[in-house]
Formats: C-alpha cells, structure tokens, sequence
C-alpha cells in the first residue's frame, strides 16, 4: 500500500508540474524512433497550427456525411469491436497527419508526462482543447457522423480524446476505463489510424465478444484471461487496419496491443487519435475518480446531465457556446479540475493499480512479461490474415 501510496504521488506530482513549468531552451532535443520533442520548448495555452481545413467548413456546419451498414452496427453489437475501413479520404487524412506533425514539433505542457514516461512517443490527452486543428478534425470531419450511426444514437458528444505516436512496450489485455465521467453503456471508444499497421506488430487485439463478460469489475483495468468467464470468449480478433481506417469498440471489450520487440519504430510510425464519445441522453458519473480527462472546471455532480463545453456536442452539430468557450481556452484543465482530480486518487488506488499493471514492461533479460496464457495474437486471426492478404499486408 505505501509503494502504491508513492504512485499516486508521483502520477499527480507529474500532472502539477505543468501547471508551474514555464518554456526553457537549454536541453537538446531527445530522438525517439526518428521523432524529435524537445522538453524543453514545450507550450502552454491554444494553439493554432493555421492548417486549412477540408472543405472551408463555417463555424457549426454538420460533420461530413459517412455511411454506416446495418451490418457494421449489428457487428459492434455482437463481436463488440467494428472496422471501418476507408472512414477519411486522403484530404482528411493529409490534414490529421500534418496536425499531429506539427503538434510534435510543437508540444504542449500537457503532454510532458506522457512523453517523459516513454510509453509513447508522443502522447497528448484533450488535445482538442488546446490544439485548434484537432477540434476542427473532430467537429468537421466524418468521424461524428460515423459514431452516431453506429451507436444508434441523435447525438454524439465527446468525453476524452488522445494523440498517441508509437506505444513503445505495448499494453497487456486489459479494459477502458479512462474513459471520462461516464457509465460504460453510453460510451463508444474509437481509434482512427494515420498510418498502416506493420506485419509483425501493433494490431489491436480484441476477445470477440468480451463486452458481454460478466467477471470484469467496473474498476478493473488489466485482466488475466484465465480468471471469470472470460474463458468464454477464446476468440481473437486481429485488426491490421490501414491509415484513415476507423475502430469502434465497447468500452467493456477485453483488448490489448504489441508494440516493437526492440521499443524501436525504425521507419514505421503508429501515430492514432482515439477516445471515448458518449450517446445522447448519457449523465456524468465522475464523483470519486481519479479521471485525466476531467480536469477541467464545471458544477456537474453524478446524475446531471453531460453537457456543457468540456463535453462538447459534435453530432448533428457543435452548440454555438460550447464552440466559442472551447475557443476562448475554456475548456483545458485548471488548478480547481486538478485538485478535484486529486483528492480522488486515493479513493481510485485500485482502479490505479490494476492501470499500472497493463504497461508491458520488459523484464531484467529485456525480454515482454508475459501474461500467463497462450498468446495467440502476434498471429492473425484467419480472417485478420485474409483481410490483410486483401490488402497487400501479406505475401500470398
């Protein structure tokens, strides 16, 4: 408990420092995988990148269209976890890949812990709230329109989003649970990919079927797949997707991802923005969690409803002054969202700890811990093979 009790500290200690850091330009840059952040230059604030947005949208235009089959919803109900390939033409995915280029070369203080962590290359959460164009790809682009028609739903709401570049050790299987004031029911977590998955590593991993498991706690993070009834769902599900293809999974799916054997993305790079949307009618439910992507200021309490700008409606359209507020920096974190966040650490040491575990962590021969079950997935599944084999992935 005390060694837990110093994690806690440190996770939060690492979370104030950007609210006291102030830019510096001593240290030279650090170069991971060919990417390049600078500790040292890091920025605080709005930024704006200036990155024309497809389309010339006006302020509250609708997102753009995108179609859903019956198929795919009746997929995510079942498998719990859809692809959609093709989701951003080449526009939209030249524009979401400058605006992570240029976010790299720009860093925020808000990524610093994550960067200095070295999970990721480069990882940044709520960037819409601090990087202009990333709010433009999530109100503007088809990504909305796709989450709506899959969940069913009139409305689309954002809860969290994040910016990951290369996850360096991978994460064990494990569940979401990072996924902003909401119950599990009125979430849907999504990926949309930039680049091509490598053969040999970086697919998700999904236990088709999972989300209906009955063990998993609300809290739980990190699973063993021997434990509960998880046994039910012996199925993996791999999904080699390409750039500007789109995931939508439970919340509740078991999953899990490899990264590089050597933590070296060479050449490759894995660059995704994912999150969490909420369904209309969804309430907040974040008194007493420790959540990341609830730091910001507001009067919510558990059973209000979730609205307001720090949950901004995306689907069928933005609301006029959740969109301005977001553009005057109403919307980041702040020190009264930072000590909420914190004075609910201890209440969270479980939900905590079991995160804590799901980083694949090497051990002292340098070698991935392994999970004390057979791991199927460094191979495709069959169908994951097929598929890949369809595009080119795989020699035939």
């Amino acid at each position: 408990m005390a060694s837990m009790r110093a994690v806690i500290i440190a996770l939060a200690l690492s979370c104030a420092t950007a609210f006291v850091a102030g830019p510096r330009r001593i240290r030279p840059a650090t170069s991971l995988s060919g990417i390049k952040v600078n500790p040292w230059e890091y920025k605080n604030g709005v930024q704006d990148p200036g990155i024309s947005v497809p389309g010339n949208p006006a302020p509250l235009s609708p997102p753009a269209p995108f179609e859903i089959t019956p198929e795919q919803i009746e997929t995510l109900k079942t498998d719990g976890v859809v692809h959609i390939k093709g989701l951003l033409n080449e526009e939209w995915l030249a524009y979401l890949r400058e605006s992570t280029e240029w976010q790299i070369r720009n860093p925020h203080i808000w990524a610093s812990p994550g960067v200095a962590s070295k999970i990721y290359d480069y990882i940044q959460r709520s960037i819409w709230t601090t990087n202009e164009a990333f709010s433009n790809f999530l109100y503007f682009s088809p990504l909305s329109t796709a989450l709506a028609k899959l969940g069913e739903t009139g409305e689309i709401r954002l809860s969290t989003d994040l910016l990951m570049v290369n996850p360096n050790n991978g994460f064990k299987w494990h569940q979401d649970n990072q996924n902003g004031p909401v119950l599990f029911d009125d979430a849907l977590r999504w990926w949309v990919t930039m680049d091509d998955t490598p053969l040999d590593y970086g697919a998700p991993v999904y236990l088709k079927g999972s989300h209906k498991n009955k063990s998993v706690k609300g809290d739980a993070v990190f699973v063993q797949l021997e434990d509960g009834d998880l046994k039910d769902y012996p199925e993996q599900l791999a999904f080699p997707v390409q750039a500007g293809d789109l995931l939508v999974w439970n919340a509740r799916s078991i999953h899990k991802i490899d990264g590089p054997k050597s933590k070296d993305w060479g050449a490759n790079k894995r660059r995704v923005l994912g999150g969490t949307a909420v369904v209309q009618g969804a309430t907040y439910r974040g008194e007493g969690r420790a959540l990341f992507s609830d730091m910001s200021t507001h009067s919510l309490q558990d059973g209000d409803k979730l609205e307001g700008p720090q949950w901004p409606r995306l689907y069928p359209s933005a609301v006029s002054s959740e969109y301005e507020a977001r553009k005057r920096g109403e919307c980041s974190r702040t020190m009264e969202g930072f000590m909420r966040m914190s004075g609910n650490m201890l209440a969270s040491v479980g939900e905590m700890g079991s995160w804590l575990k799901v980083y694949n962590k090497p051990n002292k021969d340098g070698a991935k811990e392994d999970i004390g079950v057979a791991d199927k997935a460094n191979a495709p599944s069959p169908s994951a093979k097929e598929a890949a084999k369809e595009k080119g992935l795989v020699k035939q």
